[in-house]
């Protein structure tokens, strides 16, 4: 198999990378992304840009060596039937802003094999690509700029979706409590709505979080500021600061509660792998503090009897942070499960 030119384009970062056959991804680049954050400019124009940076890449690839497939992983909510992104508040703000990027690549370089997937899909597809044979269900779940979640069925790779609208587990955006020391806190998602998971336990909610709890005020005053709360929070977890582990779990807590919930009605779902730049930054310090939430709520007939119950199904991902890039590898060049193929196939999207 030739390698497989891959990106992975999230709300924070986006990278370029090379998915060859012995399954492993080489990095060649990474950026930050152009975002409504860092460009103010309308939804359309920061579309472009991305079909922009994909093709200046592919393009530039192209002049090197032969190249018959690329493959994308997309921090976008996508209707996973079609191929139609649908929104991404963290890249684009609140607006719905459906396009076919699929089409639109397609049409300005046909003679190559496209493959395009949310990336919490193409962190199901990773996942389930090392997982030990026997098991019926994973889950994949992304904490970075937004939060998501993925089911894969680990014996045919099948990922449901709703037969209407494509989609699964965009778990960011339902609505949580938020408390801290016994006070309701209230905030904005960046899709526009109040109270969602992703205003509180994305990366994004705990920066803003952070600059503006009193519990913080600490972060924001003392000798690691001038890097910024987020920077000397991430420190101070490192370090074991009781204080800054009291953040942490009042931040894990909202998404340890939805877990749960996941857990009690679908116990089919084995492991669950939690990845993203929130969870690689703060390293083995996140799984264990989304731990202390699991237990101290508890599974109801199951974690009293069983305390290592959620350390045997929760871990933490790849320690690379390449997965979503080897999950569109594997998805575009068909080695993801024999239904992906197939869906490949009637898109148009293998040579």
């Amino acid at each position: 198999m030739r390698p497989v030119l891959v990106f992975d384009l999230g709300g924070s970062w986006w990278r370029v990378g090379l998915f060859t056959d012995e399954r492993q991804v080489h990095l060649i680049r990474r950026e930050p992304a152009v975002n409504r954050s860092s460009a103010d400019r309308p939804v359309p124009v920061l579309q472009q840009e991305l079909v922009d940076f994909v093709l200046r890449h592919t393009r530039a690839y192209l002049r090197e060596r032969a190249l018959l497939r690329v493959g994308i992983s997309l921090g976008a909510a996508m209707n996973g039937q079609t191929g139609r992104v649908l929104a991404s508040a963290p890249m684009w703000g609140p607006e719905l802003a459906p396009f076919d990027l699929l089409a639109v690549l397609r049409d300005e370089l046909p003679g190559l094999a496209w493959g395009v997937l949310n990336d919490v899909s193409a962190l199901a597809v990773a996942l389930r690509a090392r997982m030990p044979a026997g098991g019926r269900k994973a889950a994949a779940v992304t904490v970075s700029s937004g939060i998501a979640y993925r089911t894969i069925d680990l014996r045919t790779g099948h990922i449901p979706l709703d037969p209407e609208h494509g989609l699964q587990g965009e778990i960011g955006h339902l609505p949580v409590d938020f408390v801290m020391e016994g006070r309701r806190v209230e905030a904005q998602c960046e899709c526009g709505a109040s109270g969602h998971l992703a205003a509180f336990s994305s990366g994004r909610g705990i920066e803003e979080l952070l600059g503006v709890l009193p519990e913080a005020a600490w972060l924001r005053a003392g000798s690691d500021a001038p890097a910024g709360p987020v920077a000397a929070f991430g420190v101070a977890v490192r370090r074991g600061d009781p204080r800054a582990l009291r953040l942490l779990d009042a931040f894990t807590r909202p998404l340890s509660r939805i877990l749960l919930a996941q857990t009690t009605l679908d116990p089919e779902v084995g492991h669950t792998v939690l990845s993203g730049g929130v969870v690689d930054g703060l390293e083995g310090h996140y799984l264990s503090s989304l731990l202390r939430n699991l237990m101290a709520d508890g599974l109801y007939g199951i974690s009293h009897a069983d305390p290592h119950y959620f350390r045997r199904r929760f871990a933490v991902g790849s320690p690379d942070g390449l997965d979503p890039l080897r999950g569109a590898g594997l998805h575009v060049a068909g080695l993801s499960s024999p239904p992906a193929q197939e869906r490949l196939d009637r898109q148009g999207l293998t040579s």
